[in-house]
Parts: structure tokens; C-alpha cells; sequence
């Protein structure tokens, strides 16, 4: 497998980010990613620079945000009306043949350098009809998870040390996730940035909060392909989407260090399943097997719960049906999540 790094939700000058689609793409270069997808608010401009640009595969939809419940729109042509319930944006999305991430769904502060902008009704997790579509959850926002920790006190503390107001998702968002796949309904995971790159002034001068390659440079989705990235724009463009839209993809925030080829899949034999695979126990047990390659406490979690525990290396057997994905830790801080292999009891 080859694995792609990008970055996912951040905005431009078209929105309220403070640079243009080129400054984006260089500061994705500048980090090392090979792709990104713009998520201007309610505005899809940015369009008309979709393609490579500075070796960078730049992709364009749009973040539906009305007051709360906002949605990155993803594979779609048309800026989605934000005045809609929820429930009807989101199938609005589909039905124009775009799919979709539920952004920031647990936020729940609010102060001077943001407003609560959560997903409050859970019960609202996709489109109405799902006949095996896939939908998103923004496991981790940096921006928001940052946001979520600024206090009078702190601001200057944690701007200087952003690494001290980050936490990483919220045990209710995963357990959320955790039960909509348990219930067959497949849901995806991203990291999302969230970049504006804001320019605001302190006592001591012009700040930006915080430069796109800084972002670019935190939370990073790989999406794994079994072939290279095309090099025509287009169906690059379909490539990484399609990867995305079927959770073969795993994230880190390599501000506690990068994990570019992450290994795991479960195996039997010389066959291999890997993140957004299903693999049946038709055949006998299989054997999941990662390896992060460096200092990290791996948990595998099978269906919400931890079932094995071990460091940098996981060899675990299985014999029961359920949805099985992986965690990892460094330092004691969150760092890395995949999407689940989907195991079936094949009967």
C-alpha cells in the first residue's frame, strides 16, 4: 500500500482564512503533504484552482455552517444552503452525489476566541437514506480542541505553547463513532486542521493563530492506495475522495511525531485486509498485526473497548465478528487513529 499524507478542513481568503488557495498549497509542500482539501465557509470559489498546484493535489468543497451543525460538503459542485435543518442539508449532499464530515461535533465552550459550534443532535449522524453510504466524523479538530483550552488566563501561555491546549478527540465522540459502525452504519474518521491562519493583535504586536504550515505540520491523514497517486488532476482528485469516502486512511498529529507507513491490517495467510476493509471469519481467525515504527503504546480496540494492549508491535488473534480499528499513544498524549477493518462472521 502506498500512503499519501494530507490535510483536511481549512479555509482561505474566500472565507475567513487570511490566505489565498496559493499560499495554502505552498505552505502544504513546505510540510511535506501531497494533498488538501479547502472547506471555505458556504463559498466554493476556490474551485477554479482545484488540481495540482506546486506539486500539491489541491481539492475544494465546503463547510456548511450555519449557527452549529456544520458540514464539510465534499464532491460537490454547488454551495449547499446553510439556512436548512441539518437533516436536510445533509441529504441535499448526497443527493447531489457529494458525501460528508460532521465538523467539531463536541464542542462545548465558548469564549473570546470562539462560540460553541457542536453537532447537537446526535441522532442526526448521516444522510437519511443510506443504502451504503459512508459519512464522516471529525474525530479531532486542532483548531477546536485548541480553542476548547484558551482562557483569559492561559491565551498567551498556550499561544506560545499550543501543545499544552491540545487533548485530543473526546471520549464521546469516539464512543460515538464507535457505536454508529457498530451498528452498520460506516463511518469514517478524519483529523481535521481546521486552518484559518487568523491575524489578530496582542499588547506586543501583529500574531497570526497559527501560520497554515504550522497547521499542516499537526494533525495529518494518510490515505492508502494500492497503486501511486495518478498524476492526471482529476482522477487523482477521485482517487484520494474515493480512499477518503471508504476509510482506507489513518491520522496522526505529528506534532508528537510522523508515522508515514504505518502498518496494520489484519492477515490470514498471505491474504491482508486493511482500514475500510471487511474480512470474514469464513475461512478461521484472523490475526491483526501493526506496527506504528517508533516509541508508542498501541491499543487495539474492538468494538468501543480496549481488547489488547502493546508497545510499537501488535500481533492479536480474533475469532468474533465486530469492528475493529487501532490507537496510539506517545507520552501519554493521543497520536494516532485508523479507520476499522470490518470483520464478519461470514455466515
Amino acid at each position: 500500500m502506498y500512503h499519501y499524507p494530507g490535510a483536511i478542513h481549512m479555509h482561505t481568503r474566500f472565507s475567513d482564512g487570511s490566505g489565498s488557495v496559493e499560499d495554502l498549497a505552498l505552505a502544504a509542500r513546505e510540510a511535506g503533504l501531497r494533498w488538501i482539501i479547502i472547506t471555505d465557509h458556504d463559498d466554493l470559489r476556490a474551485k477554479q484552482y482545484e488540481g495540482w498546484l506546486h506539486d500539491v493535489l489541491v481539492i475544494v468543497g465546503h463547510e456548511i455552517t450555519p449557527p452549529r451543525n456544520h458540514f464539510l460538503a465534499l464532491d460537490i459542485d454547488r454551495v449547499i444552503d446553510n439556512r436548512l435543518p441539518p437533516q436536510e442539508f445533509i441529504d441535499q449532499v448526497y443527493a447531489a452525489g457529494g458525501f460528508g464530515i460532521i465538523a467539531h461535533p463536541d464542542e462545548r465552550v465558548k469564549n473570546a476566541f470562539k462560540d460553541i459550534y457542536r453537532w447537537d443532535d446526535w441522532g442526526i449522524d448521516g444522510p437519511g437514506e443510506r443504502n451504503g453510504r459512508t459519512v464522516g466524523i471529525e474525530l479531532w479538530n486542532l483548531m477546536s480542541d485548541w480553542g476548547e483550552h484558551l482562557t483569559p488566563r492561559n491565551k498567551e501561555i498556550i499561544y506560545f505553547f499550543p501543545r499544552l491546549g491540545i487533548s485530543g478527540p473526546t471520549p464521546e465522540t469516539l464512543a460515538w463513532w464507535d457505536r454508529l459502525n457498530m451498528m452498520g452504519k460506516r463511518t469514517f474518521g478524519i483529523g481535521g486542521v481546521d486552518a484559518h491562519a487568523f491575524v489578530s493583535r496582542a499588547f506586543w504586536g501583529r500574531v497570526e493563530v497559527f501560520p497554515y504550515r504550522w497547521m499542516f505540520g499537526t494533525l495529518t491523514n494518510y490515505v492508502l492506495l494500492p497503486e501511486r497517486l495518478p498524476f492526471d488532476a482529476s482522477t487523482a482528485t477521485r482517487t484520494v475522495l474515493d480512499a477518503i469516502a471508504a476509510g482506507r486512511s489513518y491520522f496522526v498529529n505529528r506534532l508528537d511525531g510522523d508515522c508515514p507507513a504505518l502498518v496494520w491490517h489484519a492477515a490470514r495467510g498471505a491474504m491482508r485486509w486493511h482500514a475500510g476493509d471487511t474480512a470474514s471469519l469464513d475461512d478461521g481467525p484472523l490475526t491483526f498485526v501493526a506496527d506504528v515504527g517508533c516509541d508508542a503504546q498501541i491499543h487495539l480496540i474492538y468494538d468501543g473497548r480496549i481488547l489488547a494492549r502493546s508497545a510499537r508491535l501488535l500481533r492479536h488473534s480474533v475469532v468474533l465478528p465486530g469492528v475493529y480499528r487501532l490507537e496510539a499513544y506517545r507520552r501519554g498524549m493521543p497520536w494516532l487513529y485508523t479507520n476499522p477493518v470490518y470483520v464478519s462472521s461470514g455466515k
